[in-house]
């Protein structure tokens, strides 16, 4: 029951990425087809890089564990190697941070996978025309 969940939501996440995937490509046929020097599917391969660098950014900005916590775990696991008791362990301390999903980790899966298709497509249109 549980794994049909998850392959339904990786099944939706990639529709979504898929048709934007899709609908970019043919903005670019349709924008960068006259232009000369810039063909659309190098359009599209830098489009997917800042897809990857956006996707990654929602991805690590939202949820998670904070900088702060991360830091006061190192802060914790080197008391807790000099002092070698009596501190508080990193486990301790990233107990009390814990991973929140928010409404922009759906959104960064859907940008990460669009832009991975978006590569994969430049990639296979570029070794097509060798």
């Amino acid at each position: 029951m549980k794994s049909e969940k998850v392959l339904l939501s990786l099944l939706m996440l990639s529709c979504v990425s898929i048709m934007i995937t899709i609908a970019f490509y043919f903005v670019n046929l349709w924008l960068f087809s006259s232009v000369r020097y810039f063909s659309p599917t190098d359009a599209f391969f830098i489009e997917g890089v800042l897809f990857l660098i956006v996707g990654f950014y929602l991805l690590l900005g939202r949820g998670g564990i904070s900088i702060w916590s991360v830091r006061a775990a190192i802060l914790s696991a080197l008391a807790g190697a000099v002092f070698d008791q009596g501190t508080v362990g990193p486990d301790e301390m990233l107990k009390r941070d814990r991973w929140k999903p928010e409404g922009f980790v759906r959104l960064a899966l859907i940008l990460i996978l669009a832009g991975v298709f978006m590569i994969l497509i430049y990639f296979l249109v570029y070794f097509q025309t060798l």
